[in-house]
């Protein structure tokens, strides 16, 4: 678990620089016993996630509309030295105990749960996958300085895919193992330049897509890759897309769902920087079926920024209803205007408070967003 330091002013300027961002939408704080989100899965109509280092071995299943813990399930046969994310089949759950932020662990381990299990009772019992790196010879402690971390996992076909967090390098490593129990040294299959660390994964079987979500703790920005157009188990070798992503709250963004074809939950983790508390929120991320690639075609361009009274609006290559909605950093709507042509529209921000806000454009696809600033 990384706490992130935090500044109010980077983070202003970080914003200001977002060409294409993927924008969601929040629902709800989270219950303060998953504050330290850091996986999710959805099934049935149940939303699952657990902590990372130094809770119990604990599942819970959380509302989805108010954030509050429903059930637990312990895994009575496990402990959680690092959970970092969850993934599942059509009947199984697994969840990955391979943080290794350090990177001297040697009991890295997956655990593979029975949804039937799962579904009827509160403490289940897990086979192990054990699992170690091939190339590993130092384990030596250095803290945040290695690349044998992990925090995303999919299940895919007949197999498990990892996808590293290299603190060194911003890269991922791909490694992919059988999802039977047993012991297995993880080769790296491929490597693809994330510009960061990635710490979560989906695999969405409906439009055969994976979603990684990760950070760039120097830049103080969150983003998601859209792996589309693969072929096979070469999943890294399609049309990779990256989005920047605007999540309310924690600035860590940790774990990503699907909810159906094109809709997905995201999740971050509280942290506390300079006295400053980001809370842990549930968010919704849409696909709408048009790919991040597809979203740069549509365009739009504000000025002046920072702005003081008037804000300019000029909007391109959409040609459906459009919407403008204008949110602070907390989700809250400031402006919204159902009715906004494809010329230009002003936005009256005289009364507007000094900070930092969002403006979305949404059509009936696509949402694109940019920061500005109010001075």
């Amino acid at each position: 678990m990384l706490k992130l330091l935090f500044s109010i002013i980077s983070i202003a300027i970080v914003f200001t620089s977002i060409a294409q961002n993927c924008n969601t939408d929040a629902i709800t704080i989270l219950d303060q016993n998953v504050k330290e989100t850091s996986g999710l899965i959805f099934f049935d109509g149940k939303l699952v996630t657990h902590n990372d280092s130094g809770d119990s071995p604990t599942l819970y299943e959380i509302d989805t509309i108010t954030g509050a813990v429903t059930r637990t399930v312990s895994i009575s046969n496990a402990t959680n030295v690092d959970w970092e994310d969850i993934t599942q089949d059509d009947d199984y759950i697994y969840v990955g105990d391979f943080g290794n932020n350090n990177g001297n662990r040697t009991n890295l381990i997956i655990y593979k749960i029975a949804k039937t299990d799962f579904n009827t009772q509160t403490s289940v019992i897990a086979d192990s996958i054990l699992i170690q790196y091939a190339d590993q010879t130092n384990f030596s402690s250095q803290p945040n300085d290695n690349d044998y971390d992990c925090e995303a996992m999919i299940a895919f076909q007949d197999s498990l895919m990892l996808f590293s967090k290299n603190w060194v390098n911003e890269m991922t490593y791909l490694y992919t193992l059988p999802k039977t129990p047993g012991n297995y040294n993880l080769v790296k299959r491929d490597s693809f330049d994330t510009q960061g660390t990635i710490t979560g994964a989906t695999y969405n079987p409906g439009t055969n897509v994976i979603l990684l979500v990760g950070y760039k703790s120097s830049a103080f920005s969150k983003y998601l890759w859209e792996l589309a157009q693969f072929t096979g188990y070469d999943v890294l070798q399609g049309n990779n897309t990256k989005c920047n992503l605007n999540v309310t709250g924690s600035i860590q963004v940790e774990a990503i769902a699907v909810k159906d074809d094109f809709n997905y939950f995201i999740s971050s983790e509280e942290i506390t920087q300079l006295g400053i508390t980001l809370d842990t929120y549930l968010s919704t991320y849409s696909y709408g079926g048009v790919s991040i690639e597809e979203k740069k075609k549509f365009s739009f361009e504000i000025f002046p920024n920072p702005v003081d009274d008037y804000l300019n609006i000029i909007i391109r290559n959409i040609s459906n209803t459009i919407k403008i909605k204008i949110t602070n950093t907390l989700g809250e709507t400031i402006f919204e205007n159902n009715d906004a042509t494809v010329a230009q529209n002003v936005v009256d921000t005289s009364s507007f408070p000094k900070g930092v806000y969002f403006i979305s454009v949404i059509s009936q696809k696509t949402t694109i967003t940019q920061s500005f600033i109010k001075s």
